[in-house]
């Protein structure tokens, strides 16, 4: 911002109420108290017209902020300000001295304003985050399942990769409705030599109460399951609708992202345009790491998690599935960090360096292509024969490039 305006309005909202000072150049105040109804905001959006307001200021608070913003939105220049890089001195606190403090650092152009994406942009970003925690929901009924199955002695989940697919429901189902499992397992496709262990996974019993419970999580997994798709046909259409479907395209070039990632990356995203380099967009998600400096020795610590999390989630299961996956640049760069740094840290490495390739890529308006990542410069080192490295120095090499190295043998 740093750029400062005659007059200026801040607002501090709340669940009921929100109060709103208008603050001049020459310190004239005027401070009013309006309710969060439909009637008094067009009444607050009429008085700052009126006085010829020029910008406003919005702490985000929770979600009270968003109906202030849409009632706003296009009439006046509305800024939404993070509430961490907001804060007033402590000690002398009221909404009304916070909506002058709001007022008087808008007024002198002291606010970083929050990323707020377009309308459409904010329906998609609504639907894909829906979707989410359906998933979730859905997998918290599946681990269910498992949890009652466990204490039942049944353990169809260590023998079979799916409880809920197509084998493992038909096993599931057989022993609700007390069937014979030799009958059932002839019946059953692709389970191979596992009949054996199938059997004898499956020789505890289930009460009255087991049964019932399973039940009524299986209905509620298909009722979900129904939900998920119409969530996805109403993401596709919305997409469409927006004609975001070369952006998804290019982003379903990048290996590890399918629609389902694609979508929710492109709704958290909204306009690429708005991030003018790759740091800006990791630092933005909350993937970058933070930077701590005393005495003149600095060091990054954690990630700083001060973004989107649905984001951050997305990139980190998109990491996983690169990793292990079938070998390509991407998962080579993984095995390099995971050597130096472990697991975790390289996956969350892998997942910022995803975020700076999609940025790449939509910025640019291309597919993405491993030939267009460009590889890390090394130092050449003079020619040795390999009669000079000890053992010990070919296991380090090799570990280096990426290669897991077992001394057993």
């Amino acid at each position: 911002m740093n750029i400062r305006v005659e007059k200026a309005c801040g607002i501090d909202v709340h669940k009921s109420f929100l109060v709103a000072t208008i603050l001049t150049y020459d310190a004239a105040k005027e401070t009013k108290e309006f309710n969060t109804g439909l009637e008094d905001l067009i009444n607050l959006r009429d008085w700052l017209m009126e006085r010829h307001c020029q910008r406003v200021a919005i702490e985000s608070t929770g979600i009270y902020w968003i109906p202030v913003y849409t009632c706003l939105e296009g009439k006046v220049e509305t800024i939404v300000a993070n509430a961490r890089q907001i804060k007033n001195m402590p000690g002398r606190k009221t909404d009304y001295l916070d909506s002058e403090w709001l007022a008087e650092i808008c007024l002198n152009g002291q606010i970083k304003p929050s990323f707020i994406p377009s309308k459409e942009i904010r329906e998609l970003r609504d639907l894909t985050r829906t979707r989410t925690k359906t998933t979730q929901t859905m997998t918290a009924f599946k681990n269910r399942v498992h949890k009652v199955l466990e204490k039942a002695n049944i353990r169809i989940s260590g023998v079979l990769s799916e409880l809920f697919g197509i084998a493992g429901l038909q096993i599931l189902n057989a022993l609700l409705d007390k069937k014979n499992i030799d009958e059932v397992l002839k019946k059953v496709k692709r389970i191979g030599k596992k009949k054996a262990a199938i059997k004898e996974a499956v020789r505890g019993e289930l009460s009255q109460t087991d049964i019932w419970l399973i039940r009524e999580c299986l209905e509620t997994i298909d009722f979900l399951k129904r939900k998920i798709n119409l969530l996805d046909s109403m993401i596709n259409q919305r997409i469409e609708n927006t004609k975001k479907q070369d952006h998804m395209q290019i982003l379903m070039s990048i290996p590890g992202i399918s629609f389902t990632s694609a979508s929710a990356i492109l709704a958290e995203i909204g306009d690429i345009n708005v991030f003018p380099n790759p740091k800006s967009l990791v630092g933005w998600s909350g993937l970058a790491p933070s930077l701590n400096e005393s005495a003149g020795k600095s060091s990054n610590g954690h990630i700083t998690k001060k973004g989107s999390k649905y984001l951050r989630r997305m990139l980190v299961q998109c990491a996983h599935v690169i990793a292990g996956h079938r070998p390509n640049r991407l998962r080579f760069f993984f095995q390099r960090i995971l050597m130096k740094k472990g697991k975790k840290i390289a996956i969350v490495a892998l997942a910022r360096k995803i975020l700076s390739i999609i940025h790449h890529v939509l910025k640019n308006n291309e597919k993405y292509s491993e030939d267009s990542l460009k590889p890390k410069q090394i130092k050449q080192r003079k020619f040795q024969s390999i009669s000079e490295f000890s053992l010990d120095e070919m296991i380090e090499i090799i570990s280096r490039a990426g290669y897991t190295v077992d001394k057993g043998s």
